[in-house]
């Protein structure tokens, strides 16, 4: 478990405000993304789990700050979290009148998002499910992220996916590519979180310079216009994106 990790925050900068929490899981199963650096934040504990993520589901605040959405995530999918701390999400969600849950998870677990879907409806409440694409670029995205969507089409992801993650800012992205990620993502999905990409050990470099070149271009102006995108970076100096160990 990793414990200097921040683990609430309340987005109201994005056109959906919504309360984020960072739970703790039984582990991630696929575990071989090549940017991922939070891993170890897991235990096999189930007690251990659950008594991090009531602590941290004790700070969600919901209608008292206008808050509707809570988004749970975790260094694994949330089919990967104690089934109690399921519970405890729910209950919370009722308790502070979050009529909203977003689920992240991998592609892999698309058939579980039913069973969910079933299980927060009991309590009157909406499920969204999010799915870290990070480029629609199948090279990129598997033979150097090892995501693990080999073959997947956007069209068949977003038939369990409503909303996907996006990931720029490393060595060997290009600019054109961005914008047909957004593309392809805007056509298919409901929603895109963008994340600028932090380096990691062993990982790909970030490319400051084509980072710099995005926040200059047209398409970032749009994008910030836009009801339908969010970006989120750590390292941005004058924390406009608000995330992370910037607060």
């Amino acid at each position: 478990m990793i414990h200097d990790l921040v683990r609430y925050q309340f987005d109201d900068k994005s056109f959906m405000k919504r309360e984020t929490v960072l739970l703790v899981s039984l582990g991630c199963s696929w575990g071989r993304c090549a940017f991922c650096d939070y891993q170890e934040d897991k235990s096999s504990s189930v007690l251990k789990c659950d008594s991090v993520n009531k602590k941290v589901l004790e700070l969600v605040k919901g209608k008292e700050i206008g808050s509707e959405v809570l988004d749970i995530t975790c260094s694994a999918s949330y089919t990967e979290l104690p089934f109690t701390t399921m519970n405890y999400i729910r209950d919370t969600c009722s308790c502070k009148g979050i009529s909203t849950v977003i689920l992240e998870g991998h592609y892999i677990f698309r058939e579980s998002n039913s069973f969910y879907i079933d299980f927060f409806e009991q309590r009157g409440i909406k499920t969204i499910f999010r799915c870290g694409i990070e480029t629609f670029d199948e090279h990129l995205r598997e033979d150097i992220l090892r995501k693990g969507l080999p073959g997947a089409k956007p069209e068949e992801i977003s038939k369990y996916f409503s909303w996907i993650n996006l990931m720029y800012g490393m060595e060997g992205q290009t600019f054109d590519q961005l914008q047909k990620d957004f593309e392809i993502g805007l056509k298919f999905f409901d929603r895109i979180n963008l994340s600028i990409y932090t380096s990691v050990k062993e990982g790909p470099a970030r490319d400051k310079a084509k980072i710099k070149a995005f926040y200059d271009s047209p398409l970032y102006q749009d994008l910030l216009d836009s009801k339908r995108v969010d970006i989120f970076d750590e390292w941005d100096d004058d924390n406009d994106h608000n995330v992370g160990h910037d607060i």
